[in-house]
């Protein structure tokens, strides 16, 4: 295990109390919500607050979904603070969920099986993920994490997608986030174009035609990304065996394509 004893049973209280996606309260602005008192990371002792629900059935939302910093209740303010377990589950529509900064945690499958789902933001204030979070969401390609210092993940965090998903932590941050026990083995990247140590993938790669000019066809398997000769990265992908991409809007020049530990030199004329 990846914790401590006592930080287990503390978080699994909290998440007894407060992840459950069964019942909801209210249904303000298109976000159901179930209203909670309990001390929270971020939050004062006894905060009454809201977690981010479902109807009582998966499949509960789609298109884009805002949730807000803060929602009225009969006149009342409250922050919204959790994702609950299964919030978003098996949301076959969902397009894009935007989170705002008082968001805490992700709970237990609160993302899971929503295969439109290419992109998400989480916020600097994050302290948590559950299990399963985003499993079984084919199509995602990216989870930009905002905050700078490593959080907590329980368990399969990233159980089935950390293959095809780019995990993206602020700028020169990946070294802080792999010292923590709990990121071990994860592939990270950061908004500076740098790749973690990860598991130490390797990829077989091979590009061509060298010198290109409209297309590139790249053989690999799994994250590449394009750089240029400042290194900033100009087209990130995921490839499976072989694909050909469009060279349209880059300029002439030499570029670097990198799969894995390995990296290619190509001539765009």
């Amino acid at each position: 295990m990846k914790r401590t004893f006592i930080f287990s049973i503390l978080t699994l209280a909290l998440m007894m109390l407060c992840q459950s996606a069964f019942a909801y309260d209210y249904y303000v602005n298109g976000v159901y919500y179930r209203k909670v008192t309990q001390q929270l990371p971020g939050g004062g002792c006894g905060e009454t607050y809201l977690i981010v629900v479902n109807n009582d059935y998966a499949n509960s939302y789609s298109g884009d979904v805002l949730i807000p910093e803060t929602e009225t209740v009969n006149g009342e303010i409250y922050r919204v603070r959790y994702i609950g377990s299964e919030a978003f589950l098996g949301c076959v529509n969902l397009t894009s969920v935007t989170l705002s900064n008082n968001i805490v945690n992700i709970g237990y499958r609160s993302f899971a099986e929503c295969p439109l789902l290419e992109v998400i933001d989480l916020p600097e204030g994050m302290f948590q993920i559950n299990s399963n979070a985003f499993s079984s969401c084919p199509n995602l390609d990216y989870i930009y994490i905002h905050s700078t210092e490593p959080f907590f993940l329980w368990d399969d965090a990233f159980a089935d997608i950390n293959d095809h998903v780019q995990i993206v932590v602020p700028c020169n941050c990946i070294e802080a986030f792999e010292a923590a026990e709990e990121w071990e083995g994860i592939q990270l990247y950061d908004d500076c174009g740098n790749v973690g140590v990860g598991e130490n993938k390797t990829a077989a790669m091979d590009v061509y035609p060298n010198p290109a000019s409209e297309t590139l066809t790249i053989e690999a398997e799994g994250l590449v990304t394009i750089v240029d000769e400042m290194g900033r990265v100009v087209r990130t992908l995921f490839v499976d065996d072989k694909q050909t991409i469009d060279l349209q809007g880059l300029s002439s020049g030499i570029y670097f394509v990198k799969a894995g530990n390995e990296v290619k030199k190509v001539m765009l004329k």
